[in-house]
This record gives structure tokens, sequence and C-alpha cells, in this order.
């Protein structure tokens, strides 16, 4: 099968990665080693004029399409307690990373979208590498225990 390239413009290119520490299911919690516990990514879609958040969660994947004007008003609660580390997403595409395609979860979901090639399996590890590889902290939850 031939790969279809679609065209850049219909994609954002700079996400905004959202490390919670918090998850809505006790059992993901435990498994979800170290400080964070669930990832998801927005990014703006500038000819829209709308934000689309990327969310794996044990429901199933979420993938609402937010206007501006709504995202503004809701950015706070959906945040709340969070870090986002804004990174601008992979041109190059990921291969097979050895773990990069184990399981359908939030990390999964989230190296998928950025593109970026690690074998990351949990938030905490995916922060790391993004820090590592460019990602920008533009908001903090000020938690001096956790290394940034």
């Amino acid at each position: 099968m031939d790969a279809i390239n679609l065209p850049t413009a219909v994609e954002p290119t700079t996400w905004f990665v959202v490390f919670n520490p918090t998850s809505s299911s006790k059992l993901l919690s435990l498994l979800a080693f170290g400080h964070y516990k669930h990832v998801s990514a927005f990014g703006y879609y500038q000819g829209f004029k709308a934000w689309l958040v990327c969310d794996a969660e044990i429901s199933g994947l979420r993938l609402p399409l937010v206007a501006h004007d709504a995202m503004r008003a809701i950015i706070g609660k959906y945040t709340a307690g969070c870090t986002i580390v804004k990174f601008v997403r992979r041109a190059e595409p990921i291969g097979i990373a050895p773990l990069s395609r184990i399981g359908f979860f939030c990390v999964t979901a989230v190296k998928h979208l950025l593109a970026v090639r690690c074998n990351s399996l949990t938030p905490d590890s995916l922060y790391r590498y993004i820090l590592a590889n460019g990602g920008q902290i533009i908001h903090d939850t000020g938690n001096a225990d956790y290394p940034h």
C-alpha cells in the first residue's frame, strides 16, 4: 500500500502536552509508576479557530474539536494541577521503535500524535523524553518534589 501524504496545513505542528498527576481510574494510577498518571495533548487549528484535544482514556479515544473561545473558558479546569509542555511535532516518520506500538493507551497515543520515537511506557518517561528533546514547560504545577 502506498503512503498517502495529507497537507500539513490541516494538522497542528505545535502541541501542548498535559501531564496529569491523577488518573480517572484507580487501576491505571497503580499501573502508571511515577508522579504523572495520565497524559493528553491539545493543538490549535488556526484556519478553524479551534483546538483539537487528544485524550486516550480507558473508555476510548476522545478527539473533541473545541472552539477557541470555549477552550479559553475551560482550559483552567482541564489543566488544573497539571504540567503543560509545549512541543513541536516531529516531521520525520517514527518507524518502529521496539516499544512504541505496544498497546493503545494515553502514552502511546500521545507518542504517535507527536511522532516521537522513544520507548516510553509511562507518562513520567515520556515527560523526560519530551523535555530532553526540545519540549518547553509553559505551565508547572509547582511540585518541588518532581525534577524538571
